[in-house]
Order: C-alpha cells, then structure tokens, then sequence
C-alpha cells in the first residue's frame, strides 16, 4: 500500500496525521511499541449510532463519535461500503464491526491513533489489528459510485498535477442539451463546435484535436475525425449522458496509471457500475429515472429529392421559377431545405425526454449490470436577452463580420434548426470475483445517436439574411464498444497488474461529405443526388498493461504499455472526379504503441519524486491512395511543386544592357541564333541608347532544404533593396511562383513512420501538515493522427517533406493548501484552494498551411494560471475555478513571410495560430470562471444551488490590425468565430424521500442570454432558458 505523505482523506486531525506519518517512517520501531501498547480507548465505551455507507464515511463518523483517528492511503477505502452500527462499543470494536468484508485490518501507531493495511495472515503474537476477507463490487482499487466520486473530486487536491472532476449527480443535473456541455463549468476545458456535432470534442488549456486530448471511456477510445470542409476538422467522441459514471479531465501529458493520455491531457470517462444502482446493503437493485424539459421543438425535416429531374422541381436553383442566377450544381438556395422556423418556445412543452432503466445484482462471486437509456429533443429555442454583441447593424461585408450579424438571421428566442438529437444505448457489466485478489470484467456498450447537422460552409455561403432557415436531415452515428479487464493484486510486494483490453466499432452517416442533400449536375445530368452524406467505418482494437512494483516503504516502480491499431474505411465509391462537391473518402490504417516505467521515491516524509521514460512509436498507411494507385488512378492525385519563389524589383536604367539581354531567352526560344540573333540584340540596343526607363529586376527566393523560407533571404525585406543606388521611386517587391521546369510529383501510399523517447519528472514538498507545493516537468510526443496521414480536399498530406511527430515540453508549479484547520471543520468536511501555473511549448506542431496542406510550423506557445477551491461543512458548500490565458501564440518564420512576403509586417509569432490554419479557431477565453452556491436542508433531504459561468469575450487585436489593413490575403478560410462576453447562470433543487426516490428540478441559461459558445466553427447560437424535471428512483 502506498501511502500519501500525509493522506488528506483520512478522518482525522492534520496534526495527528502527521505525527502518525512520523511513526510509520519508524517502521520496525513503531510496529514493537504498537504490539506493546493497549489499543487505543479499548476499555472506553462509547454511544455510536453510524448508518450504512461507504467507508471513509463511517471512519469519519467513527472518527467524530469515539475520537479514534484513523489514517490510511487515498486507495484503500474507497470502493469499499460499511455496514449500519448502533450500540455502546469501545472504539476499536466499533472499528472491528466496521471493516468487516473490508479485506483491511487497523494497526496502532501511536495514542488513539491507527492506520489500515490490507489484510494478511498474521502472525501469532501479534495484537491490536483486525482482519476480515475482502468483498468488493468492483476489482480492488477501482472506486465505484459515491465512493468513485468523492474520490474524484478530492483527486483535484491530493495529485501533483492540475485535473477536474465531474460525478454522476452534477453529469446529470447540468446535462445540456449537447454532449458538449458535459464539460461546461470545468475550469480551462471545453469542447470545439458544440452546437453541430453530436459529440465531444475536448480542448484542454487551448489544445485540441486528434491525439492531443483523446477521451477514454472505460479505456476504449473511439474518437473519429470529420471534416468540416474550409472549417478545419472536429474529433468527434460520441457519447451518451445518461452512461456516465464520473468524468475525470487530466491536464497536461499524463503520467497517470492506466491512461493513454495525450500532450493536452485527456478525458477518462467512467460508465455506470452495480453500486451506482444498488442501495446500501442490497445485492439486487433497479435504478429507473425519467426526466422531461423545455425549450425545444420537433423539427421539420426535408424531403430528400433523389431521383427526381430537377427541372421539375418548382424553384429548384437552375429552373424557371428559381433564384435568378442560380445552378443545380450550387443549390445553395435550395428551397425545399428551408423551413419557417418557430419562435414560440412554451414553457411547458417537454419537447426533450429521456429515460433510463438499469438493473444490478450480486451473486456469489459475480457481478451484473444492464442498463438502457433513450433520449430525444428536437430543435432547441436559442435565447432572448443581451444579444447586442450579434446583431451589430452596417458593419462592412466580410467573413470576419458574419458572427456579429449572427442574431439578424437567427433571431433571437427562434427555433436553431439542425440542433435536435435523439439518442438509445444499451449496456452491459460481468464482473468475477476469481478470488479475493483476482477479478475479471467484461463490458459491452452500443449507442445510437442521430443529431442534426450541417457543414458550416453551407451556413454562410446563403446568405446572411437567410441562413436561420435551413434545415438539413439528420446525421447518423452507431457505436459500439467492448472491454475485458483483468486486474490482480494479491499479497506480494511484485505484483499490482491491471490488464485491459479492448475494441470499438463506429459507423457513421454524417452530413460532412461537402456536398448538398439535393444536388443536380445539369442538363446533361439532370437526376437529383444527395452529395452531402459520408459514409465511414472506424474500427480500433487496443491493450493497456501496467503493473506496480514495491520495494520497501520508500520506493515505488510501475512499468506498463499501450498499443491500439486503428483502421477507417468507407463504403463510398469514388469514381475519379469530384462528385457534386462530394470529396474522396479517407480510409488507411494506423498502429501505435508505448512502453514506459515511473519510480516514485519518498526519501522523507515530506518529500515525494516522481520520474519516468516513455518510449513510442506508430506507422500510418493510407488505403484510399494505394487503392487508386492500383486502380491506375494515381496520377490524379500527383502534385506539381514549384522549387522558389521569385521576387522582383524595379531600377532606373540609363543604359540598354538590362533590357536587350532580359530579351535574348525569348528571341532564342522564337529560333533565332548566330548572327541573325546578334543583329536583332544590336538594333535594339541602338534603338534604347540614351534612353531612361524603369527595368524589372527579378531574383530567385529559395526555401532550405525542409521546404521552409526565411527573412533573411527575402531580398523584400532583409535590406537588400536599401543597397541599390538606382532603385525606381515607389518601388514594391513582386511575389511569385516559378520553377526552372515544373515538376511533378508522383502520388505514392508509402507508410509512415515515427519514434521517440519522453522523460517526465515531478517533486512534491508538504510544508506543513496543510500545505504543499510540487513541480512537474514532462514530455510527450503526438504522432500523426490518421486524418493527418491520409488524403482529402482542404486538408491532405504535403507530398514533398514528411510530417515531424509533435513535441511538447510542459512546466506545471502548484501549491495546495488545506483550510479545515482555519475554518474548524470536521475531517468529513472540505476547504481546500489550489492554484498553478503552467506552460506548455509544442514544437512541430502539425498545422495546415496556406496552401491547405498539412506540415509542421516551429512552436505553440500556451502558458497560463489556474485557480481552484471548495468549502464544505455540511450544510453550505462551494466550488470555484478561475483561468487566466498568460500567452497563447504560434510561431513560424515561413509561415509568415510567406503571408505578407513583399513588405514582412506579419510577425513570426501570431495569437492563437495564423489564417486559415486549423489552431487559429482553437482559441479559448482569455478569462473564465465558475462558481458554485448551495445548501442542504432537512438533513441533507433537500439540496439546492445555484451554478454560474463566465467568460470573456473574444479579443485578437493582433489579427484584427492585419487583417484590416489587407495585410494578409485569402483570409476567407477557417475564420475564427468570436463570441461577446457570456455570463450563464444555472440552478436545481434536489429532494430525496426516504424510500430511495429523487424529484429534481433543474434550470440552465436562466438568464436567456442569446449567445455563441466559444470555440465553435458554425454559425449557431445557443440553447436559451431550459428547465429540467426528473425523478429517479431505487428499488
């Protein structure tokens, strides 16, 4: 068991925790005196009354009732419920009592002071402990229900690193109406395009994206990247609420046992277990809960047109009766997709219902859980109040602007088409107990999910005032997941193994194809098609192994590896050419792997190091190309590359020389030669003598040998021009793209490779028995994700310079300071703050250029501070979380020259990222908080509070003045959607009968505030006022 330096969890004192860590370092010492000793109050009864709950529960009551302390690790408790004690006992018999079918025995080391162990034979002789056989719902050290949760929120304060957590109450009370805002009040986390995805899509401290930030649900991944056409891309997590168990969001790359994080962090998702259903002391259980809210209506969904003559469509785009100017090639003012949306949100519609229906059991040595959950909402109302920020009037036509004018199209308090959701799983638990020490868990799930969508594209390209009308059918997406977990911890300092493997199976239908749901070639092709819909299967297989090694008290050593493979395919046939729009699936393979091993020193009591290496590697095939390769279609897929750049300049020229020889390559490629050609450069240059005129002086600008340019060989900007005494007047470079002879690179499906070594290193100090500081240095490597590796419009693989895995260094300073002591609270009660700061430079960072190729830019730049605290006695609580955004910026000379290469006023580094690159619409708030307010009453029967949510509005002056200023071209591509300052303010109440069944009412965005999320990458405001009543009861 591997102790805390003073485990903060435990019911008691923090000045008794210390002294008791103190004897524990004496060891051998400690355990004479202990066996010498009388137990702690042996002869002392007391009047106990503690009901059944989980154990660190009853050791604080216990605690509080006897004045026993009792200290233990923040692993062993938790899983782990305590039976019901009433009666006159001294305080160890009430202890006995408790930890029966614990597998934990109590040991004294010092005056009313003891700790746990886990149980073993014990030696005859030995007194003062008690030991019983161990029975848990769950593998040993893997926290279920209210005991995972708790365990989940005091992780915040007890690791030496920065994460949040969310449990099943606050899941499911702040539920939303999307996925995405599962994640909403998490301090610095938050989710890309939440309002047109259907899914997760986690950004963590301003990083984002495919393996920066995976989500884990119960270890599996199945995360799969769509396109979002000049948008850039979403990895999408599909997801179902109504599943979850607890959300746990590490920040940073993590070194945390059994997670296959990222260099962002990652989302570790537990599902629902038997004790989220069962009732203290009961072996079968259900757990059935229904809920119906506001705010949304049923939407009308379109009549798809396929096979049908467009001519013969009324108002179809390219008839008669349609727009005027209009193609059925670009039915962007497709008719029949536009619906008279309604703008009459009743508060008592119920639009939105759900239910779930799970049922658990123990018996014997096994485990079971079944559970089944559906939810539909149509289209949500998007607020009414504070709109200002989006209906801005006379603003100069642009792409920057659309968002301001937003609310001008989606009116404020009307119906947001494309938003509603239905959604049914099924899921199901095995879990055998082989032995008090083994278990084994298979897991199977399977979510259905149809939501609405729509490309971005198809948004702002109608028409500002029109595009609040269009309604597209819905996306489709099936996944399903499978686990088997294996987990073995038996008696011996060598062996602590979890195992766990697993697969996913997504297949998805989804409106991302960049095509129309109605679309028409022509005259010559006058049949309607649908062009927008893309087919993909994502399958991934993958192993997680880990095992924990002890050697004495002091020295911990855990060794583990990860290995997924991944394949995408689609069922799509391409036919050469682009199709109505409809761009070329991606399929290919991926493989990757890592091996790694940490040792955890504790040379003192109040010092903790932490260190390890992690040693990884992948390869990526992509099929889609090899496939047409074969097929004799590769040619289509060839790319011509220009090997410079030229750059010219204009001189005042008194003499002919410049300009007879600048002509002398063209009279020689007409078939001059010899003499004739001589005589033709001779009368032209007697025909120019003592003439002035302004000659254009062209010279070459070559990248270095990885394809980047520099400033200094920009002859625009690096001086040279200040050195030429005949320079014309007014002068300007010239930019342009040239090669001796164009060359063609042949389209190859070479595999790719990567690999690399990344330490990491962390200390940790207690200076006093409430407070402690640590420091944490890591590495970590991000490879190519599949989307990264594979071809695609807008967005495909560079065929010259192979992509560089990412590479982040990560700083992260923390102090922890426990306030119990300062407010005179009970152990069982919570005061704890908790700031850092952090810093994290990626290099090579894997980025979409202006030529809408991926390739690796020099360095993301994100530091930044975090604020967390909590209060709670009982009665009144609190949690708070505050971020601040230090710096956020790209660098990358090429990138910038490159964007304004005549005259270099784009500097290297740029907020957030560059135009039309994928970073650019990352950005998150500068500034953002969170509180929370609430009370019990009643004992405990009834909860209310109250949640709010700040954050700043969107600021990038820096881009503003470039882009103003004309600065930088093609600035149309992926701009970033900005959002004025958001306050929402939510609210519950909670009551619970003593026959196990809970009413709540709950409201979010009570203030109606019309408003775009941050991060977002469509033009859709948000859900307005909502409220939610549910009832939940357990049988």
């Amino acid at each position: 068991m591997a102790y805390k330096t003073t485990p903060r969890r435990s019911p008691a004192s923090l000045p008794t925790l210390l002294a008791a860590a103190i004897i524990l370092a004496l060891g051998t010492v400690a355990t004479t005196r202990a066996q010498e000793a009388p137990a702690a109050g042996e002869s002392t009864k007391h009047a106990v009354d503690i009901p059944a709950q989980s154990l660190p529960r009853a050791l604080a009551a216990l605690s509080s009732q006897t004045r026993l302390q009792v200290i233990y690790s923040d692993e062993a408790p938790y899983a782990i419920q305590a039976p019901a004690l009433k009666g006159n006992y001294s305080d160890t018999e009430a202890l006995d009592h408790l930890l029966q079918g614990s597998g934990l025995r109590w040991k004294q080391v010092g005056p009313g002071v003891v700790t746990l162990e886990k149980a073993t034979d014990s030696p005859k002789g030995d007194v003062v402990t008690g030991t019983l056989s161990v029975e848990s719902s769950t593998p040993r050290g893997q926290a279920t229900g209210e005991a995972r949760d708790r365990q989940g929120y005091d992780a915040v304060y007890d690791n030496d690193f920065s994460s949040v957590y969310k449990g099943r109450q606050e899941i499911e009370r702040y539920r939303g109406s999307n996925p995405a805002d599962l994640l909403k009040g998490m301090v610095n986390v938050y989710s890309g395009d939440a309002r047109n995805s259907g899914a997760l899509d986690p950004n963590i401290r301003g990083i984002e994206g495919p393996g920066r930030v995976p989500v884990l649900i119960d270890g599996t991944q199945q995360a799969i990247t769509v396109w979002r056409g000049y948008n850039g891309a979403n990895n999408r997590a599909y997801i179902d609420p109504s599943l979850i168990g607890g959300i746990q969001v590490l920040k940073g790359p993590t070194t945390a046992r059994d997670v296959d994080g990222g260099i962002g962090g990652a989302v570790v998702v537990k599902t629902l277990d038997v004790d989220d259903v069962l009732q203290p002391g009961h072996t079968v259980g259900l757990d059935i809960k229904a809920e119906g809210a506001n705010n949304s209506t049923s939407p009308r969904f379109p009549s798809l047109l396929t096979g049908q003559d467009y001519r013969n469509v009324p108002g179809f785009p390219g008839t008669a009766s349609g727009p005027v100017g209009t193609l059925p090639n670009s039915p962007y003012s497709d008719p029949t997709l536009r619906q008279r949306v309604r703008d009459d949100a009743q508060t008592l519609s119920m639009g939105d219902r759900a239910y779930r229906v799970a049922f658990a059991a123990k018996e014997g040595d096994f485990d079971y859980l079944a559970a089944y959950a559906y939810r539909k909402r149509g289209n949500y109302f998007s607020g009414k109040n504070d709109a200002g920020y989006y209906t801005q009037q006379g603003l100069a036509a642009g792409s920057n602007n659309i968002i301001r004018q937003l609310g001008n199209a989606y009116q404020p308090g009307d119906e947001v088409p494309n938003t509603s959701s239905e959604m049914q799983s099924w899921m199901g638990k095995i879990t055998w107990h082989i032995s008090p020490d083994q278990s084994l868990q298979l897991g199977a799930r399977d979510t259905l999910s149809r939501y609405g969508e729509i490309m971005p594209s198809r948004i702002f390209l109608s028409g500002v005032q029109d595009i609040g009308a269009i309604q597209w059918p819905e996306s489709k997406v099936d996944a399903k997941a499978y686990n088997l977990e294996y987990r073995w911890n038996p008696d011996s300092p060598w062996l602590d193994l979890h195992a766990n493997a697993w697969t996913t199976r997504t297949a998805s239908h989804t409106y991302s194809a960049g095509g129309f749901p109605n679309y028409a070639q022509g005259l010559a092709d006058p049949i309607i098609r649908n062009t927008a819909l893309a087919n993909a299967q994502n399958n991934r297989v993958g192993l997680t192994l880990s095992n924990r090694m002890q050697f004495g008290d002091r020295v911990d050593f855990t060794v583990g590896g990860n290995w997924q493979h991944e394949k995408l395919s689609s069922s799509a046939v391409w036919n050469g050419t682009f199709d109505g729009w409809r761009q070329f699936p991606r399929a290919g393979r991926r493989q990757e792997y890592d091996i790694h091993f940490d040792v955890q020193w504790r040379p003192t009591d109040a010092l903790t190091l932490d260190g390890g290496m992690r040693y990884s590697g992948y390869k990526a095939h992509d099929d889609f190309l090899a496939a047409q390769i074969r097929a004799g279609k590769g040619d289509y897929f060839n790319s011509t590359v220009y090997d410079k750049r030229t750059l010219s300049y204009q001189t005042i020229e008194n003499t002919p020389d410049k300009f007879v020889e600048s002509l002398r390559p063209g009279l020689v490629e007409s078939g001059l030669a010899g003499q004739d050609l001589q005589d033709v450069l001779d009368s032209l240059r007697q025909s120019m003598e003592g003439q002035t005129y302004n000659f254009d002086n062209t010279v070459d600008w070559k990248p270095d040998a990885n394809g980047r340019y520099h400033r200094a060989d920009d002859i625009c900007v690096n001086g040279f021009l200040s050195s030429v005494k005949n320079l014309a007047p007014g002068t300007s470079c010239g930019i342009g793209l040239q090669s001796v002879a164009p060359t063609i690179v042949k389209a190859t499906a070479k595999t790719q490779r990567g690999h690399g070594w990344a330490p990491w290193f962390s200390a940790s100090y207690q200076f006093t028995a409430n407070s402690r500081a640590y420091v944490r240095y890591a590495q970590a490597y991000r490879f190519p994700s599949l989307f990264e590796s594979t071809i695609g419009f807008s967005a495909s693989i560079n065929p010259l310079n192979d992509l560089k895995p990412e590479h982040a260094y990560t700083w992260e300073v923390g102090y922890i300071h426990d306030l119990r002591d300062l407010f005179g609270l009970e152990t069982e009660h919570r005061a704890d703050v908790k700031i850092d700061w952090f810093s994290n430079i990626t290099r090579d960072v894997i980025e979409r250029n202006t030529y809408l190729q991926f390739t690796n830019i020099d360095k993301k730049v994100i530091r930044g501070l975090e604020l967390q605290g909590r209060f709670d006695n009982g009665r009144f609580f609190t949690d708070f979380g505050v971020a601040k955004t230090l710096t956020d910026k790209a660098c990358d000379e090429s990138t910038a020259i490159q964007l304004d290469p005549a005259r270099g006023r784009v500097p290297n580094c740029m907020n957030y990222g560059f135009v039309s690159s994928y970073l650019l619409t990352q950005a998150t708030p500068k500034f953002s908080a969170n509180l929370t307010l609430g009370a019990r009453f009643f004992n405990k029967a009834l909860e209310v509070g109250t949640r709010t949510v700040y954050y700043r509005g969107y600021s990038n002056p820096q881009l503003d003045r470039y882009v103003g200023q004309g600065t930088i071209g093609g600035y149309g591509l992926n701009v970033p959607y900005t959002w004025g300052t958001i306050v929402t303010y939510d609210a519950y109440a909670d009551y619970k009968l003593r026959n196990g069944m809970t009413f709540e009412l709950a409201g979010t965005n009570l203030g109606n505030r019309y408003y775009v999320d941050p991060l977002t990458r469509s033009l859709m405001p948000a859900p307005g006022r909502t409220l939610r009543l549910s009832v939940n009861a357990r049988f």
